[in-house]
Order: C-alpha cells, then sequence, then structure tokens
C-alpha cells in the first residue's frame, strides 16, 4: 500500500477547514505531512492512532514548537 493512499484514509485532506492550533507530523518519503487538528486532546488521539500504526509522529503547534513527541510506542510488557 502506498503511502499516500495510507495518509488519505486516516486523515482528512488538507483542503478541508479546520481551524486549529496543533498540527500532527508524519514523516514521509523525504518529507514531514502536517495535519491540523481542533485541539490539542484530538491532537493527542491522532498521534496515538499513528503511533499504534507503527509510524513516527510527533505533536507542533501553529508556531512550529515541538509540544509533543514519542518516536513508537513500545509493545513488549514490562
Amino acid at each position: 500500500m502506498n503511502i499516500s493512499n495510507l495518509l488519505n484514509a486516516l486523515v482528512p485532506p488538507k483542503s478541508t477547514e479546520v481551524s486549529g492550533g496543533y498540527s500532527i507530523c508524519i514523516p514521509s518519503e523525504g518529507n514531514v505531512q502536517r495535519y491540523q487538528t481542533t485541539s490539542l486532546v484530538q491532537a493527542e488521539a491522532m498521534l496515538n492512532e499513528w503511533l499504534l500504526a507503527g509510524w513516527p509522529a510527533w505533536i507542533e503547534d501553529n508556531n512550529g514548537n515541538l509540544i509533543h513527541s514519542v518516536g513508537t510506542l513500545s509493545n513488549s510488557l514490562n
């Protein structure tokens, strides 16, 4: 499956009107794809979905400041 198809299936296109202060950032083919959210809670929920799918992801505010970053989620038991 192509990464673009996966991204389009999980997140609405950028042309969708969203007024938010946070973006989910996902590395893709040497670039970073950014998807705006309406709240930090929504951004954190989306971040967890990306991490569960095995993608590194992080949250930035509208100024590009890093808000939250986790490379991957561990599936091992403590």
